[in-house]
């Protein structure tokens, strides 16, 4: 999933401003686009917002930049913030304030576009980070998070007939037919599930033990059971056999 980006730049030069606005218009991530003749000018403006990124021509005009700078370090951890300047030296001058991230004028897009994605998985981590705190704080129920092409899921366990492997994705099977395609491979939600409830019956299938209704060792074949339904998977000889508590035909 693409997080939209907001950024503010910082520059009194309006061809500069102008030619950073057009490369960075050609990303389909950036959302936002807002800019400030010098850092007196943007320290209001990151008051009222939170960009994602903070373009600031070096040297800048205004008499707060350490101040901007120091704000935007300390208030808006989550913002990055790229000095632009003509020379070299700029990156010198970066590093002594604490900013890591540096781009030669003329701006090339493909380094500009490195930044760019760098920005959007911190964003993305971010984002996983904070949601997986609120289900930790949730002592009540033990929901599982994943990622798909619409956004993030919270799953409850006891929803889950089975995951499919389809290649680098998996099909994601529920209750009350429905399906959802996320993006993890099935090795990895092996790791995530419970397995007192889940277990393999072959290398594309993991099924909830719960709803086993019964194995068909002729066919090598399970049958879970749900809501007077039944859904049928493949399972390997080995999981075949290892299913043998379960009543079969």
């Amino acid at each position: 999933m693409e997080h939209k980006i907001c950024v503010l730049i910082i520059d009194s030069e309006t061809e500069s401003v102008n030619n950073l606005k057009e490369i960075l218009e050609q990303n389909s991530s950036i959302s936002v686009i807002d800019n400030a003749e010098d850092s007196d000018q943007a320290l209001l403006k990151v008051i009222d917002s939170t960009p994602d990124i903070v373009f600031i021509h070096y040297p800048s005009k205004g008499k707060a930049v350490a101040e901007f700078l120091k704000f935007i370090q300390t208030k808006l951890t989550e913002t990055t913030i790229v000095f632009v300047s003509e020379s070299k030296e700029s990156a010198v001058h970066a590093i002594r304030n604490g900013v890591f991230h540096y781009l030669l004028k003329p701006i090339q897009s493909e380094e500009l576009y490195k930044i760019i994605d760098k920005v959007q998985l911190i964003k993305q981590n971010n984002v996983q980070f904070k949601i997986k705190q609120i289900i930790e704080k949730s002592t009540e129920e033990k929901r599982l998070l994943f990622q798909t092409s619409k956004g993030y899921i919270l799953i409850d366990p006891e929803e889950i007939l089975y995951f499919m492997a389809d290649g680098i994705l998996t099909e994601l099977h529920l209750t009350q037919n429905r399906m959802e395609i996320i993006y993890l491979f099935l090795s990895k939600i092996e790791e995530l599930v419970d397995s007192n409830d889940f277990m393999r019956s072959s290398r594309k299938y993991l099924i909830n033990k719960k709803y086993i209704r019964k194995v068909i060792k002729s066919s090598n074949t399970i049958v879970l059971f749900h809501d007077g339904k039944e859904y049928i998977v493949k399972g390997s000889k080995q999981h075949i056999r290892n299913l043998t508590k379960f009543s079969t035909e």
